[in-house]
């Protein structure tokens, strides 16, 4: 029996792009898939239901739909409209198709430690209308790979290829504290 998907999903929406721990998406991940897609997104919907959005935006939960549905090209992933990110979204989005998150070995690493917002958001529920519409829900759960496993340098290689340059020293050091919390 599979871990219970409320609480999963609400520490997943509520998680700090600043302080982010691969394994509370894969966790609300692992949780969600044997719902199938209508129950993933009915449970996600009845956490948004509940949820003061007013006071936290939920947004955690636009990384947990990005690992958790894959969407086929021409569409891809929607865009976040979360304001500027360091680093911006790669010039090519097919290089990192899931982008703020790569997905290294089944670990969802976050690639931006937050936004600079210039006005309101999309709302969580629009997100969850376009994977509804057009989201392919992903097969099987998260299996990462114990610590270590070389992820840090996959991480790197996938950054220097969507970009065409290495990623800076802050941002190896993010995505290295991402993996000492997983």
């Amino acid at each position: 029996m599979g871990v219970a998907p409320e609480p999963v999903v609400a520490r997943a929406a509520s998680t700090a792009y600043a302080d982010y721990a691969p394994g509370v998406v894969v966790e609300a991940v692992n949780a969600l898939v044997p719902l199938g897609k209508l129950g993933a997104i009915d449970a996600i919907e009845t956490h948004l239901s509940s949820a003061d959005l007013e006071r936290d935006p939920q947004e955690g939960l636009l990384l947990v739909l990005r690992v958790l549905f894959d969407v086929a090209p021409p569409a891809g992933h929607p865009p976040l409209n979360l304001g500027g990110s360091v680093p911006p979204a790669p010039p090519d989005p097919a290089t990192l198709p899931r982008f703020p998150i790569v997905l290294i070995d089944d670990v969802p690493l976050l690639l931006v430690s937050g936004y600079a917002l210039g006005g309101d958001t999309e709302p969580v529920s629009t997100y969850v209308e376009f994977y509804r519409e057009h989201g392919r829900l992903r097969s099987a759960p998260l299996t990462p790979p114990a610590a270590g496993a070389g992820l840090l340098e996959k991480y790197e290689t996938a950054y220097t290829s969507a970009y065409g340059s290495p990623p800076s020293q802050r941002e190896v050091e993010f995505v290295d504290a991402q993996l000492s919390r997983r």
